[in-house]
């Protein structure tokens, strides 16, 4: 039977011996090597095959996410699960976002972190059950990123004629843009969902401080 290569990253050296001697003990596992940062686990990946990386987060050039962007694409073979004692959802968020294979809290039992790799190997992902409300909470509490939102022609002229006046009325930009007014309400209602914003106010502030109307005199 062909056993897991493992290879095991962490920025403390009293956890990877931890970690190594109760792994060692599992017949199906293969520990290939151990680093103590991300350029040592990328020396690593060259220099053997390895099926599943456990990586910690907070490591040193560069840290686990960023070295576990790294491993999807150089090393798109390689199953990643990140050992960790972040447990705050935003992190698993982000975690997930980036492909992660694997989450693993470290102060869950070590048949928590043996299980999560037989399952990663096996093409399964490992998220325990009891993590997913603190996701759901970050996925409620995020707010798109700019590469997400992306606003009409016509949302950002109404947004950007009331930067020039914030006094103007949606009657009076409808006769500015020689729209109906109920069009101009659609387009604050539309901006507004898509910016997380409650007020115009809040609007105009979104366009200052992104260039927006900077950039729509651009087109």
């Amino acid at each position: 039977m062909k056993k897991i290569n493992i290879l095991l990253a962490d920025d403390h050296q009293i956890i990877l011996d931890g970690l190594q001697s109760f792994l060692a003990q599992e017949a199906e596992l293969d520990i290939v090597g151990t680093a103590l940062n991300g350029e040592e686990t990328l020396q690593l990946l060259q220099e053997h095959q390895v099926d599943v990386a456990v990586l910690d987060i907070n490591m040193p050039k560069p840290d686990g996410l960023e070295l576990a962007r790294i491993i999807r694409k150089q090393y798109p073979k390689t199953k990643v699960i990140l050992l960790t004692m972040i447990g705050d959802g935003n992190y698993i968020l982000k975690a997930m976002q980036q492909g992660i294979d694997g989450y693993v809290i470290k102060e869950r039992s070590k048949d928590t972190l043996i299980g999560a790799i037989h399952a990663v190997y096996r093409g399964a992902t490992f998220f325990p059950p009891d993590l997913w409300p603190r996701v759901q909470e970050a996925q409620l509490n995020a707010r798109p990123s700019e590469e997400e939102i992306q606003l009409t022609i016509r949302e950002k002229e109404v947004i950007c004629l009331l930067v020039e006046d914030p006094g103007l009325s949606n009657k009076e930009i409808a006769e500015r843009m020689f729209i109906a007014e109920f069009t101009v309400q659609t387009h604050f209602q539309n901006a507004r969902k898509k910016l997380g914003a409650k007020t115009k106010g809040e609007l105009i502030k979104y366009a200052m401080e992104h260039g927006l109307c900077g950039d729509l005199n651009k087109n």
